[in-house]
């Protein structure tokens, strides 16, 4: 096919030959009175078409304005042997219109026209594409799609500058199917989010070289232009040709204007960003313990969002990420007592200096400037300025910058500065210890246990090891502490238990698990409680025969104190048939307020066990949403100061209630000081008030729902009542 190749891509001069008596060519055309026989002919480049006039005095005019070419044979007269008026070659695809213009001829219909049809790289893209013929198994549909949308203007495609419909010659070299989807999975994208990504047509010019380079011609260390400017390399290796790291898998696929090769790889010019912010960590052999710690912090997916690129979903991102060196994190390990690496790894501070040193939005080596200062996911401020070595970050040098990412940019630093937390509340800290069983491919299965306090995320861990890991937090007097599990019910693999400010183990998953699959969340657990009041640890199993798992839904158990616990199935989708919990609640009667799941409400309900594991209420009657349950008494209340509150605030009262953010409070002595929080039904503080004796409380512009209202006197009287916001 080369010389083919070589022949059909050389334009002659004029366009026409003319041959001797015998007027050889690939085709002939007969003219007789008034008519060119045949008067429409198809042919393919570099085709030969002799003119033989057989009768009367005629000219060939092909020299029309919309002809490819334009070529011309004089003016003859015919004969009866037929006169060869001469040989024309057609290089250039289209159609040629040509006349006898001697005379009035060409009004009188002497008229025809040749169809030059050239199977050209788009043809053969387009074969690729559908599977035709012989290239039915070369799976490559996606790139042979792309490189016809991007560079066939004359199909409708964009124009860029590149027609492979056109008569300049080129090589292609087409990744297959899967080395597409690999770099779909790589850059986290769907297959049209990455066929419109900003940079697809340099990376796929740098696919494309000009002219023509068949597989024999293909050398070790031969390097080739490509179209986007940059150069590819070629190299013979023991499975053949590789162009770049991409091996030729199928060759010589011709055309008229080039000639196709299959390779199993995308081809990446240099330069260009890494696919995401995790890719440019992941491929760093600088950075292999930071990509541990990102892992164990559960951002790998967050770096792996494509905000910028894709645009019609939600992500995470773009990030900064100023990402310390292997060689800076065992540094810092050394320099703070830590007995190697891997214990600063597993260290409940590795998240907090892995969010230390993220930022939310793009921020390259140009963007810095001294006196900076950048606010990172662990809400610290990251201070940048600028010394004769280059950028710091918190006095930590950048050591490389601006690796560059689709979401982001990594910089790499070569050290690490952090202020250890203090975890040291009002009343000490507590621990939690995290036991990892043998069944699973990694700790705990993926899963993590959420640390609250007073509704507020105070730690999120996971075990990043087999070992038993402990980690500990600040325990503050007047302190509600809820300790949720977050994982795949029904595949955990461990457990937990938890010590107090002295030593003692207020709460332990071990054993109360086995029922529904994983270690059992915990509400309500109260740091030095001097004057407790509660019953103990009831147990509340959720069930929902959809499996769906209450989504939507949440449970709000309201004491004596206030808010105990408020459990919501609606942050993450973790669909389960039944489920338990564990809540501290106070003596004296106690509220279950049910927000109804958003999914087969009708097919979920609830039971609620006391401290001795005895079912005191079950509300799973089918058909119906699970109701709310109000005043329910695990266990009798025997305080005094209780006593007192009844004999004190016991006309207490608000009125009107449902109400529209206004209440008047009646009930209470006239010189009686107070003081009251208002509470929603999650748990969050939402007013307080303070006051003396009967006085109306305003409170506008709430959403609608329930809501509690605390009220304590000097004495320590207290009473809760239930507001309805309207």
């Amino acid at each position: 096919m080369k010389p083919f190749l070589t022949f059909a891509l050389t334009f002659f001069a004029g366009a026409m030959h003319y041959a001797g008596a015998q007027c050889e060519a690939d085709h002939t055309i007969d003219l007789t009175d008034f008519v060119f026989t045949p008067s429409q002919l198809t042919i393919i480049p570099g085709e030969t078409i002799a003119f033989i006039n057989a009768q009367g005095t005629h000219n060939v005019d092909g020299m029309a304005s919309g002809n490819p070419e334009s070529f011309f044979l004089e003016e003859s007269e015919g004969n009866m042997d037929g006169f060869c008026m001469g040989v024309v070659t057609l290089n250039v695809p289209g159609v040629y219109d040509f006349s006898s213009s001697v005379g009035v001829q060409e009004a009188l219909g002497m008229v025809g026209s040749i169809t030059v049809d050239a199977n050209t790289l788009v043809d053969v893209l387009m074969n690729i594409q559908y599977g035709d013929g012989d290239l039915a198994d070369l799976a490559s549909w996606q790139s042979a799609f792309a490189l016809n949308t991007y560079f066939n203007p004359d199909g409708g495609g964009a124009d860029n500058g590149l027609n492979l419909n056109g008569n300049e010659p080129y090589t292609v070299f087409v990744p297959t199917d899967a080395a597409v989807t690999d770099l779909m999975e790589l850059i986290n994208l769907s297959q049209f989010d990455m066929l419109a990504f900003y940079d697809m047509v340099p990376a796929l010019k740098y696919h494309i070289v000009p002219g023509i380079y068949m597989a024999e011609d293909l050398t070790d260390g031969m390097t080739l232009p490509t179209a986007e400017g940059q150069s590819l390399t070629i190299s013979m290796g023991d499975q053949g040709a590789m162009v770049d790291d991409a091996l030729i898998t199928f060759t010589d696929f011709t055309a008229y204007n080039g000639v196709i090769h299959i390779i199993d790889k995308i081809l990446a010019p240099s330069g260009y960003p890494g696919a995401t912010t995790w890719d440019v960590i992941m491929q760093s052999d600088d950075h292999t313990l930071f990509e541990q710690a990102v892992l164990d912090a559960g951002l790998k997916d967050d770096f792996r969002g494509q905000p910028i690129l894709n645009d019609n979903e939600p992500a995470a991102g773009p990030f900064t990420v100023f990402a310390p060196t292997d060689e800076a994190l065992i540094n810092f390990a050394a320099d703070n007592g830590f007995a190697d690496v891997n214990a600063l790894l597993s260290s409940q501070f590795m998240d907090d200096i892995v969010e230390q040193y993220v930022v939310q939005n793009v921020y390259e080596s140009g963007d810095l400037f001294n006196g900076q200062s950048l606010v990172s996911l662990a809400n610290e401020i990251l201070s940048i300025a600028q010394t004769v070595d280059g950028y710091t970050v918190n006095d930590a040098l950048i050591t490389q910058p601006d690796m560059l990412a689709y979401n982001g940019v990594v910089h790499a630093l070569g050290e690490v500065n952090f202020d250890f937390p203090d975890i040291e509340g009002t009343c000490g800290s507590w621990t939690i210890n995290m036991f990892s069983l043998d069944g699973s491919d990694e700790p705990w299965s993926g899963a993590q246990l959420d640390i609250y306090s007073n509704g507020t995320l105070i730690a999120s861990e996971a075990p990043d090891t087999f070992e038993m890991q402990s980690f500990s937090f600040p325990a503050n007097a007047n302190a509600t502490i809820d300790i949720v599990y977050r994982g795949a019910y029904g595949s955990n693999y461990g457990g937990y238990e938890v010590e107090d400010e002295n030593g003692y183990i207020v709460f332990s998953s071990i054993g109360s698990q086995s029922t529904y699959g994983a270690p059992q969340s915990v509400y309500g657990l109260v740091p030095c409680d001097e004057n407790p009041t509660t019953c103990g640890l009831i147990e509340i199993v959720f069930t929902d025969e959809s499996q769906d798992g209450w989504f939507g839904g949440i449970m709000t158990v309201i004491s004596s104190n206030g808010v105990t616990a408020s459990i919501p199935f609606n942050q993450v989708y973790e669909g389960f048939s039944i489920r338990s919990v564990m809540a501290s609640v106070d003596a004296g009667p106690v509220d279950f307020i049910v927000s109804s799941p958003g999914f087969y409400p009708d097919m979920c309900g609830y039971i609620v066990k006391d401290v001795q594991g005895n079912v005191i209420l079950e509300e799973t009657s089918v058909n119906e949403p699970p109701p709310s349950t109000y005043g329910l008494v695990i266990c009798e209340d025997e305080s005094s100061n209780i006593e007192g509150a009844i004999e004190v605030l016991s006309s207490l009262n608000a009125h009107p209630n449902p109400t529209n953010g206004m209440v008047q409070l009646t009930g209470l002595a006239a010189g009686l000081k107070w003081e009251a929080t208002l509470v929603s039904a999650a748990g969050q503080l939402v007013q307080t008030f303070n006051g003396t004796g009967p006085q109306s409380l305003e409170f506008f512009g709430l959403e609608s729902g329930l809501y509690s209202l605390n009220l304590s006197t000097q004495t320590g009287e207290m009473k809760t009542l239930r507001l309805i916001q309207n």
